[in-house]
């Protein structure tokens, strides 16, 4: 598998298929493992899949985390593809990589496409949902990774995976990107986004709240509720998703 080298170790990631490029961004501790389901948009795309620093297959590794940080790992990453500009998929916090980069690097980034993603974590639920995960990153790694993963999927094959990669991850890196990601917002920038703008929510996900966010400072938007799921769309709901993402981009006409 390709690696991109970095200052502090190497980036680990897949890359597959050929169109226009899109770069998957995961939540804290996850790795790219979680867009399992992703790889088949690789049939019209790009599909480019990073576990970021301190995480899965990477071995780098950074002093400090910031959102900020994996949004310069991430232009890092592309430089080394030599591509000019990407479509940002970011699910839940890693829709915070992909505002940030499309918000500081415009000219390199096509679209963006949010998986329950947020501005900035304004309601106590998804406030406490981070504490809780940092509470557990530093007393129960494993009681957390196995949480979320069978949050995320039943199928008892997917779900060793998605612990065993997240178990890969650096606690501390983990813990961070979890604290960074409550403390971020772009909020005062939001208005200044200048690429097509897809948000995707579960019709059960206390998330989709954040919606009115986006609407209150973008005004009128792209989004997508798909019912009977919560956060967890990409996996329990990828068909769905994977369409959605493909009608989005067919309709921006894209070049590669």
């Amino acid at each position: 598998m390709p690696k991109c080298q970095l200052a502090y170790g190497d980036l680990f990631f897949e890359d597959i298929g050929a169109g226009v490029p899109i770069i998957f961004l995961h939540p804290p501790g996850m790795g790219r493992k979680v867009f399992h389901y992703q790889r088949a948009l690789s049939n019209k795309y790009r599909v480019i899949l990073p576990d970021l620093s301190g995480h899965g297959d990477s071995t780098a590794l950074s002093s400090s985390v910031s959102i900020k940080k994996y949004a310069d790992e991430i232009l890092q990453l592309i430089n080394s593809l030599g591509v000019e500009k990407v479509v940002l998929c970011g699910y839940s916090s890693g829709g915070s990589i992909a505002q940030e980069f499309a918000l500081t690097y415009p000219g390199r980034s096509a679209a963006v496409i949010l998986s329950g993603g947020f501005a900035k974590v304004e309601s106590p639920a998804l406030k406490y949902e981070h504490l809780l995960g940092m509470y557990f990153v530093k007393n129960s790694p494993n009681i957390l990774a196995k949480v979320i993963a069978t949050a995320h999927t039943h199928e008892q094959v997917f779900r060793l995976e998605l612990i065993n990669h997240m178990l890969k991850a650096h606690r501390g890196t983990w813990f961070h990107f979890y604290q960074e990601s409550l403390n971020y917002s772009c909020l005062k920038r939001l208005k200044d986004l200048s690429v097509p703008l897809l948000l995707i929510y579960g019709s059960r996900d206390f998330i989709n709240q954040h919606l009115r966010t986006y609407e209150r400072v973008l005004g009128e938007c792209k989004s997508v509720l798909i019912q009977k799921v919560s956060h967890q769309v990409p996996v329990k709901k990828w068909l769905e998703f994977n369409n959605e993402v493909s009608h989005f981009l067919d309709n921006l006409n894209l070049q590669r």
